[in-house]
């Protein structure tokens, strides 16, 4: 009953007709098993009692707008309507029962699909992303593609608890074009994300639970809510695993046992763990490098599992960039396993994950409908070698080295399983409390001099209050990683022969073509030996990639026109070393006595046994090219994401920059410096 003891509109026993006083189809008639008939105006504005009694017989005003009805020819009137509406009823369903045809079958199922229609509308909110993909939520707040296996089983589940039948997958095939036209058309847009999302100043990790929580991150602390309750939405792909529950009152030393590897390494670990809960525009790359036995694949298991547990959580590197791009869309953490060595289109796609990109392609290979991959993703990777050859990587990379493991620390799969899983709350917790910090500090920490990664670097500063180690001693090791990085680039049979031809000649100018000829000659070689750029455009190139490297050494490598020629020529000047802030924030007495702690990830030149800070690690040497300086040198002037809006790149942005053998083409100006809009003979495989 509605208000006023009167019935709504939709309660059986209800009917509209004409009202005789304002002559709409406003008057609502009910008429009860037993008393009298009620009768009142539903217009806007309604018609009071007094008016609606003066046109029935025998009327009673009940209240301001109902009047009841003592009329045994009205009330006849009313059942006669009835049975006529039920008696055409039957008639319907008799005739519909008789006809059993193919229209009449065809007809059965097209109710079946309107009715799965009617209740995925009725029980999921269906919306879009803003590159157009259809999802469904549920009433947990949880977001499933629409056209994914896991959108189609709640569909089916949908239908089964309305009619306690399935639906066939042919009904379901043939709802899903209407419901993703009206997500797309008619529902919302909001972004989706796997994992980790922010809103404002606040941020979420998805635990990834039954429950269906999360913990939300702010200034203030964290603490746990629903996700139905959040202003963000989360999809689970297939293969998501559930976090541990948070806890507060970890302990560092915990994470420190559980990787093999020095205090610089610590740092780094531990800094990009808390960068990857922090939602930056860009990621670094850490990478675990160490001989066979150090726990490599154990260690990324493990730090990625911190964050982002999956099925199969270890990965091969993928074969096209397309491989990359759709694990990074069904993972938030990338971790790659076992890598002896990195492509250049598969370095360039690493360096594009790692700072935000998107990948274009045909959605068929028959079809020219387009599906866009849009992601920046967190990457760990391992491997015994050094593997990061390209200069791009590695200004985003940092790099782990780990120590053999000695027999008396080895322990079993199992009992490292059981480690981690008791210590993971409280490790999680730890994360959440640094990421809060970072959150609360980060307007209020200053860098004169920021890295490559600038973003990453200036939120672990402000984190570094709730971390185990301080702001300097994450710049020393920040920066002595980044030093040791430059020194392995210049292990190259062409970067070291140009070292020395600078070196000799202190200053030179010409066509890169005139360089290789030069350097041919100086070394007495007929042609260019293995390893070198073979020809004028590959020189352009190779140098691009060195320029900052050389610029460590005191080798300025520059592009300069001459006079009003379109040509563009090459100038090599001997200049001085240059210094980074780190290296002056380590030696001006800043860090005390902190900087002997990171003694073994800073080695002078020629190599220095690491300390070992662990007591249980054998020692770990670093060798390292006499020609390089303490730490590399960071670019002045560098601005995070927030000042600058071009940190944004596409998979198809200098997919082939680092192709070391590009051939001249005839729009090429000869200058043997790449240009982008030249030729696109190298594009990135797909």
């Amino acid at each position: 009953m509605g208000n006023n003891g009167f019935p709504p509109v939709d309660v059986p026993g209800g009917h509209l007709s004409r009202c005789p006083a304002c002559e709409r189809q406003a008057l609502l008639v009910y008429a009860p098993a037993l008393g009298p008939v009620r009768v009142r105006c539903v217009g806007q504005p309604p018609c009071p009692a007094e008016a609606l009694a003066g046109h029935f017989v025998g009327a009673q005003v009940v209240d301001k707008y109902i009047i009841a009805v003592e009329d045994t020819a009205f009330r006849q009137a009313l059942l006669g309507q009835a049975v006529e509406a039920e008696r055409k009823r039957l008639e319907e369903e008799t005739a519909r029962a008789e006809v059993e045809t193919g229209s009449e079958k065809r007809q059965e199922r097209r109710s079946a699909i309107d009715r799965l229609i009617e209740y995925a509308r009725a029980d999921f909110e269906l919306f879009h992303a803003p590159e157009g993909t259809t999802y469904l939520r549920a009433s947990d707040g949880l977001c499933y593609r629409l056209t994914s296996a896991q959108g189609r089983s709640l569909l089916a589940r949908a239908f089964y608890a309305r009619e306690g039948k399935g639906a066939s997958s042919s009904a379901i095939s043939e709802a899903l074009p209407t419901l993703e036209a009206v997500a797309r058309f008619d529902g919302p847009c909001h972004p989706v994300s796997v994992r980790v999302a922010r809103e404002g100043d606040r941020i979420y990790l998805d635990l990834g639970d039954e429950t269906a929580r999360a913990a939300e991150i702010d200034a203030e602390g964290w603490r746990l809510r629903p996700i139905a309750e959040l202003p963000v939405r989360f999809e689970r792909p297939p293969g998501t695993r559930p976090l541990p529950e948070p806890v507060r009152g970890g302990d560092w030393n915990v994470l420190r046992e559980l990787l093999n590897t020095d205090r610089a390494g610590f740092i780094l670990a531990t800094a990009w763990l808390v960068g990857t809960l922090a939602v930056l525009p860009a990621y670094p790359v850490l990478v675990l490098t160490g001989p066979q036995g150090s726990g490599k694949s154990t260690a990324c298991r493990l730090l990625a599992s911190l964050i982002d547990p999956r099925q199969a959580p270890l990965n091969a590197a993928p074969r096209e960039l397309r491989d990359l791009a759709i694990y990074a869309q069904n993972a938030y953490v990338v971790v790659l396993d076992n890598v002896s060595s990195l492509p250049v289109w598969l370095s360039d796609g690493l360096c594009r994950l790692a700072t935000g990109s998107g990948f274009r392609t045909r959605r068929l290979y028959t079809d020219s409908d387009e599906v866009v991959f849009e992601a920046v993703r967190p990457i760990v990777a391992n491997g015994i070698p050094d593997f990061v050859r390209q200069a791009d990587l590695a200004d985003r990379t940092l790099p782990v080295r780990l120590a053999l493991m000695p027999p008396e620390r080895r322990r079993t799969a199992e009992e490292v399983e059981a480690a981690f899983r008791e210590a993971a709350p409280g490790l999680l917790g730890l994360l959440l409390d640094a990421v809060s910090t970072g959150l609360r500090r980060k307007g209020g920490v200053e860098a004169k001099q920021l890295p490559r990664m600038a973003d990453f670097a200036a939120f672990v500063l402000a984190a570094a209050e709730a971390l185990p180690f301080t702001e300097e001693e994450f710049l020393e090791a920040y920066g002595a990683g980044q030093a040791e990085l430059a020194a392995s680039l210049l292990e190259d049979s062409f970067a070291e022969a140009l070292l020395s031809f600078a070196e000799a000649v202190e200053t030179w100018e010409g066509m890169a073509s005139e360089l290789l000829e030069a350097m041919l000659q100086r070394g007495q070689h007929e042609r260019p030996p293995r390893g070198w750029p073979k020809t004028a455009q590959s020189v352009g190139a190779t140098l691009a990639r060195l320029e900052p490297v050389m610029l460590q050494v005191g080798v300025k490598l520059e592009r300069v026109r001459a006079g009003k020629a379109r040509t563009r020529l090459i100038r090599i000047q001997k200049v001085a070393n240059q210094t980074s802030a780190l290296s002056a924030l380590s030696a001006n007495g800043k860090n005390g006595s902190k900087q002997q702690n990171l003694a073994d990830s800073a080695a002078p030149a020629g190599g220095q046994v690491a300390d070992d800070l662990f007591n249980s690690c054998p020692p770990v040497v670093r060798h390292r090219s006499p020609e390089i300086g303490q730490n590399r040198p960071f670019s002045k002037g560098r601005t995070t994401a927030d000042e600058a809006d071009n940190l944004f790149e596409t998979f198809w942005d200098g997919a082939g920059a680092g192709v070391a053998d590009r051939m001249e083409t005839k729009e090429g100006d000869g200058d043997g410096w790449w240009d982008p809009f030249e030729d696109d003979e190298d594009e990135a495989p797909f």
